[in-house]
């Protein structure tokens, strides 16, 4: 029933587009293009058997039958049950009818399959600094979330709601070593999935595939999600670029 309602949202958002390339009768995916701006920031952590309980519980309690996947964050680590905090600015033609500057968005993602061994990765919970939409909450309202670099080159992240409460802060300057991310870290984005297991399709280029990463081990952070205090992070990098996607949003919904 809840599809349903979905499917019939989804489709009126559809009768404001070009009626060749997207309408409710050849369901077609709405595809939309995403800049991510330099900096774009994740910090790491590898679950211990505590976390893997809380997550498990959430996954039991949240969402279609999702179960936690393990994966590698750098090609040579052993794979891992681990959360991943992304946050960002980010641009996009469907943003610009809100606000005409970079969105910051703040998500607490882990790694996941569904009951057809579809595997990705999944936003557990999100702040925008925007009204947001998503199939699950419908519109989502605006949470502080920030993410900025001042004059010294200080990279500041905020980020909070009833569930999240993000402090961040380092200096790009200051990042030791340059790697590259392993391979599972890309398989695990090309479907971004939602609680309720509708996910979107993700596209990507070079601008992902090649962007050079720095790892900083000079900061400060205080990290809490679902009432659990997170210790010290497995890693925090961010990209040294802007990178480039296509999201094919809630693109199994009529599947």
């Amino acid at each position: 029933m809840y599809n349903k309602f979905l499917q019939f949202f989804y489709n009126g958002l559809l009768f404001g587009l070009p009626s060749i390339t997207y309408n409710p009768i050849n369901k077609n995916v709405l595809h939309a293009p995403f800049n991510v701006n330099e900096y774009s920031t994740y910090i790491n952590y590898k679950l211990n058997k505590k976390e893997i309980n809380i997550i498990n519980n959430y996954l039991i309690e949240k969402t279609n039958n999702l179960k936690l996947e393990k994966i590698s964050i750098f090609p040579d680590d052993n794979k891992h049950y681990f959360l991943s905090v992304n946050i960002y600015n980010c641009t996009s033609p469907i943003f610009s009818f809100i606000k005409d500057e970079p969105v910051t968005r703040c998500e607490i993602n882990t790694y996941i399959s569904n009951n057809n061994n579809e595997i990705g990765t999944l936003i557990l919970d999100y702040t925008s600094n925007i009204l947001s939409m998503d199939p699950d909450n419908i519109f989502k309202q605006a949470a502080p979330t920030i993410f900025l670099k001042d004059n010294s080159d200080n990279i500041l992240c905020n980020s909070y709601n009833k569930n999240i409460n993000l402090k961040l802060k380092y200096n790009k300057k200051n990042s030791i070593s340059k790697k590259i991310i392993d391979k599972d870290l890309i398989k695990y984005s090309d479907k971004i999935f939602y609680n309720n297991g509708i996910y979107d399709k993700l596209y990507y280029d070079n601008s992902l595939l090649s962007n050079v990463i720095s790892i900083t081990n000079n900061f400060n952070i205080e990290f809490n999600f679902l009432n659990n205090t997170f210790k010290k992070p497995h890693s925090i990098f961010f990209f040294n670029s802007n990178i480039n996607f296509v999201g094919g949003l809630w693109d199994n919904l009529n599947k």
